[in-house]
């Protein structure tokens, strides 16, 4: 017997998309016709925005027996490193679930157990504040990061992430190419799969590496959050494809106290040149 199972997240990181029930409808159709088990991950369920309202897959027709639904306090209240979560799902897979879980990590803690009682205690006035809190954050995140280069091309509708391009003034932004194609004695073996990918993800850890030491930012290659299909190695589209695909995207996490995020706009704003250009070594480009 094989069980198939997909996994889902909504709101969804890291670009914060939060999947409308029309959407939802597709991929519970395509676990209906087949025969699949859906895992949710809703950990981000009460940090949205703009009025956009969370919908659980479970709600669809013919869902609920079919979702297990994950969740955990970590983002909700800000406990990330407590690790106290949860998962709702039909009798049988829960049962299935609580073995599994018991011979892998026993129990949680006990007095985060309680704590965490406590917390999902909690009125709709704190995720109300909590959610209000966070809009703003990410709304005064985007003006800087958009002030200083960076492009965000879709504004979170929930989570407390932001899916931020490099500025295309940035000379980092053709490493990856220039290296494949510079010697033709190796051009081969950079145009395989792998090399290529790992080139981006170079040039993604050596501005992320350049922000924490220039700026004290630190954020997230996005390498990692992306799905490559393989290309034919001969083919020269195979790096250009990785490279264009990726858009040299960074995270950005703006789940920080006010003092924290205006320091971060402090030290960028240092940064910046006179033609509002995000200078980073070596210089960035700039029109002359």
């Amino acid at each position: 017997m094989h069980l198939l199972t997909v996994e889902w997240h909504s709101p969804q990181n890291p670009t914060g998309k939060v999947f409308t029930w029309n959407e939802l409808e597709i991929i519970a159709e395509a676990c209906r016709s087949r025969d699949c088990l859906a895992v949710t991950d809703e950990v981000y369920e009460h940090i949205t925005y703009d009025n956009v309202k969370h919908v659980t897959l479970s709600l669809l027709p013919g869902m609920q027996q079919r979702t297990i639904i994950t969740s955990s306090v970590s983002k909700t209240f800000g406990v990330t490193g407590w690790r106290i979560g949860w998962a709702i799902a039909n009798p049988i897979v829960a049962s299935a679930i609580r073995n599994i879980h018991v011979k892998l990590t026993d129990s949680a803690p006990a007095p985060f157990q309680e704590a965490a009682l406590t917390a999902l205690s909690s009125g709709p006035d704190y995720f109300e504040s909590l959610r209000r809190d966070y809009e703003s954050k990410r709304d005064y995140s985007i003006q800087l990061l958009t002030g200083i280069g960076f492009q965000i091309r879709f504004k979170p509708q929930g989570s407390f992430f932001l899916f931020a391009e490099l500025p295309e003034s940035s000379p980092l932004s053709d490493v990856g190419a220039s290296l494949a194609l510079t010697d033709p004695k190796t051009k081969v073996a950079f145009l395989t799969l792998i090399i290529p990918c790992l080139l981006v993800l170079m040039v993604q850890v050596e501005y992320v590496k350049h922000l924490i030491e220039q700026a004290g930012v630190v954020a997230v290659p996005g390498r990692g959050f992306f799905h490559f299909n393989s290309v034919s190695s001969e083919s020269e589209e195979s790096l250009s494809a990785c490279h264009d695909y990726q858009k040299r995207y960074i995270r950005f996490a703006f789940c920080k106290s006010s003092a924290t995020l205006e320091a971060a706009a402090q030290g960028l704003s240092e940064l910046v040149d006179t033609k509002g250009c995000l200078n980073l070594p070596p210089p960035c480009k700039t029109d002359t």
